[in-house]
C-alpha cells in the first residue's frame, strides 16, 4: 500500500485543507480523503495533519504502508525533528516551542503505542500522479467522489 499526502493553504495562513490518496501494491486507486478548513491554518500545518490522518488510519497495517509527501518541513518534523525536541523537553534547540506542536506530539504518542508508516519525501508538483491528485484534493479544486470517478481506472507507473 503507498499512501500520498498533501495540504494547502490559501493566504498562509488562510483556508486550507490536506488530501490523501491510498493505492495497493499495483498503482491502482483504492482510496482518498480530503478534509477542507474554513479557518485560519498554513500549509505546513494542513501537510502535517494529512501524514498525521495517514498514520492514525493505516499505521496498524503490517508491513507499515509507505507514505509520501512533498512537503521536506512535515517529513523531517516527523522523521527527525520531533525525537530532538522530545529530549530538549519539546522545544527547539532556541528553547522556542516549535510550531504546531500539538500535531507533532499526537503524531509521537501514535508511534510510540505502536502505529507505524515509512515516510518518505517525494518531489512536489513533478508529475507523480497520485501526489498531484493529492494537491487537488487539499486546495478544493477536486472532490473525492470526482477524483474516484476520474482516477478508478488510472494506474501510477513505476
Amino acid at each position: 500500500m503507498k499512501i500520498y499526502t498533501d495540504g494547502s493553504s490559501s493566504g498562509n495562513p488562510g483556508p486550507g485543507g490536506f488530501g490523501v490518496v491510498v493505492v495497493d501494491d499495483d498503482g491502482k486507486l483504492m482510496f482518498c480523503h480530503a478534509k477542507l478548513e474554513e479557518e485560519d491554518t498554513t500549509n505546513n500545518r494542513q501537510e502535517m495533519l494529512a501524514i498525521l490522518y495517514a498514520a492514525a488510519r493505516y499505521g496498524r497495517i503490517d508491513p507499515p504502508p509507505q507514505v509520501y509527501s512533498d512537503s521536506a518541513y512535515a517529513v523531517n518534523t516527523f522523521t527527525d525533528w520531533m525525537f530532538k525536541w522530545r529530549d530538549n523537553n519539546w522545544l527547539r534547540s532556541n528553547n522556542s516551542i516549535p510550531e504546531n506542536l500539538d500535531i507533532v506530539k499526537f503524531y509521537y504518542e501514535l508511534m510510540e503505542q505502536g502505529f507505524q508508516i515509512d515516510l518518505q519525501k517525494i518531489k512536489g508538483h513533478a508529475g507523480i500522479l497520485w501526489n498531484e491528485v493529492a494537491d487537488k484534493l487539499a486546495k478544493g479544486e477536486l472532490r473525492v467522489n470526482e477524483a474516484i470517478e476520474k482516477y478508478k481506472d488510472a494506474k501510477e507507473e513505476d
